[in-house]
C-alpha cells in the first residue's frame, strides 16, 4: 500500500474528478490523502468520502478569479501543503496552480493532472488586455516548465494532450465520464439547464436571446444550477428577459444531480471562444454527465468539443453567437435520445495504465 497525496485548490466540495481519481487509487489499495483549499473558510476541515481523507487549509478568505489576491492565496495554500507531503510515495498534481509543489519536492514520483489551459483563464474577462496577454504567457511557459519535471501527465481530453504533445510533452487523456445512470423521467415542460460554476455573462446572454425568440407555447423553462465569480451579474441580466421562466437553484453537490437532471430535458454547454481553452481541447464534464442521465447537451460548434458531441450522438453544436441557431437546436434537441455508451470504465483503464507505468511502490 502507497501513501498518495492529492492536492488541489478549489475546497473539493465536490471536485468530481478529484475525488473519482482518489477513489480509483483506493481500490487499488492504496491510501489517499487529498490536501484542499478552503478558500471561503466554510468547510470541514477534515472528512473522509468513499475511503478518501480530505485535509482543508485556510488561510485567509481568498477569492475565485484571475486577481493578486487569488494567486498570493494560493502561494500561502502550497507553502502549508509542501511539508505535509514529503514522505509521500506519490504526489497527485491536479492542474497547472498546484505545480510549483513538483519542484519543490524532490523524492516522490508526480502525476501532473492537467485539467485546463489554466493560462486561458487570466485573459477571459479582458481578453485585449495587453498586460494580462503577457501574464497569460508567463503562467504558460511557467505551466510547461515545471511539467518537465513530472513523472507522469495525463489530461481532461485528447484536445489537451494533441496541445502538450506539440510542446514536447507526453501525456494520457482521462476523460471526465461517468458512469451511466438511470434516466429521470422528462420534466412536464421543457426545460433547458447549465449545472456548474458560473464565471462569465455572454453565454447566458446568449441562452435568454435564443429562448426568448421561441414561440412562448414551445418556450423551454431555464434552470440555472451553480454558484461562481458572475452568478451576480446573470441573475440581474435574467431580469430583462421576464418572458422567460428562469429557475436559479444555487450551489449544489454531486448528490444533488438526480433530482436536477430531472428538471431538465437539455443540457446548455456553450462558452464564448475568447476562451482559449475551448478551441484548444476543454470538454465540458456537464455534456457527459447529461448523457448519463438520458440529456442531450448543446455545445461549440468546430471546436473538439463539438465534434465529440455529433460523433457520439450526445447532443447538438452550434456556431457561437448564432441566437437563431440556438433556438432552433433547442427546439430540434426535444427529440433527441442519449445515451452515454463510453462511460467512465474506460477512462479507469487509462488512468490505471498510468499508475502502473509509475511504480512508485
Amino acid at each position: 500500500m502507497a501513501q498518495i497525496a492529492s492536492v488541489v485548490t478549489n475546497g473539493c466540495d465536490p471536485d468530481p474528478r478529484v475525488i473519482r481519481e482518489a477513489r480509483w487509487l483506493v481500490e487499488l489499495g492504496h491510501e489517499v490523502t487529498i490536501h484542499a483549499f478552503d478558500r471561503a473558510q466554510n468547510l470541514p476541515t477534515s472528512e473522509k468520502v468513499d475511503g478518501v481523507l480530505i485535509e482543508r487549509y485556510r488561510v485567509g478568505n481568498i477569492p475565485y478569479g484571475a486577481t493578486i489576491r487569488t494567486w498570493l492565496g494560493i502561494r500561502r495554500f502550497l507553502k502549508k501543503v509542501a511539508p505535509k507531503i514529503r514522505d509521500v510515495d506519490l504526489i497527485h498534481l491536479h492542474d497547472a496552480d498546484t505545480l510549483n509543489l513538483a519542484t519543490r519536492n524532490s523524492s516522490p514520483k508526480k502525476l501532473f493532472d492537467m485539467h485546463d489551459l489554466q493560462h486561458t483563464w487570466v485573459r477571459m474577462s479582458a481578453p485585449k488586455s495587453f498586460l494580462r496577454k503577457v501574464i497569460s504567457s508567463r503562467m504558460k511557459k511557467g505551466m510547461l516548465r515545471r511539467a518537465r519535471t513530472v513523472d507522469a501527465i495525463i489530461t481532461s481530453s485528447q484536445g489537451f494532450s494533441d496541445w502538450l504533445e506539440q510542446h514536447g510533452l507526453q501525456s494520457t487523456p482521462v476523460e471526465n465520464r461517468p458512469k451511466s445512470m438511470p434516466h429521470p423521467d422528462l420534466p412536464a415542460k421543457n426545460s433547458i439547464g447549465y449545472f456548474g460554476k458560473v464565471r462569465e455573462t455572454q453565454s447566458f446572454e446568449l441562452l435568454f436571446q435564443a429562448v426568448s425568440l421561441i414561440p412562448e407555447v414551445k418556450r423551454p423553462r431555464v434552470v440555472i444550477g451553480g454558484d461562481g465569480t458572475k452568478i451576480g451579474s446573470v441573475k440581474s441580466i435574467a431580469t430583462k428577459y421576464p418572458n422567460i421562466d428562469i429557475e436559479f437553484i444555487g450551489k449544489f453537490n454531486h448528490q444533488q444531480l438526480p433530482d436536477m437532471m430531472s428538471k431538465i430535458g437539455i443540457m446548455f454547454a456553450m462558452y464564448s471562444p475568447e476562451r482559449g481553452n475551448i478551441n484548444e481541447g476543454a470538454i465540458p464534464s456537464k455534456m457527459f454527465e447529461a448523457a448519463a442521465y438520458g440529456r442531450p447537451s448543446i455545445v461549440n460548434a468546430g471546436t473538439p468539443m463539438g465534434l465529440l458531441c455529433e460523433m457520439e450522438n450526445l447532443g447538438l453544436s452550434v456556431q457561437w453567437n448564432n441566437v437563431q441557431g440556438l433556438a432552433d437546436a433547442i427546439i430540434q434537441s426535444e427529440h433527441i435520445k442519449t445515451q452515454l455508451i463510453i462511460d467512465q470504465e474506460r477512462e479507469k483503464t487509462r488512468f490505471y495504465e498510468v499508475i502502473n507505468q509509475l511504480e512508485f511502490e
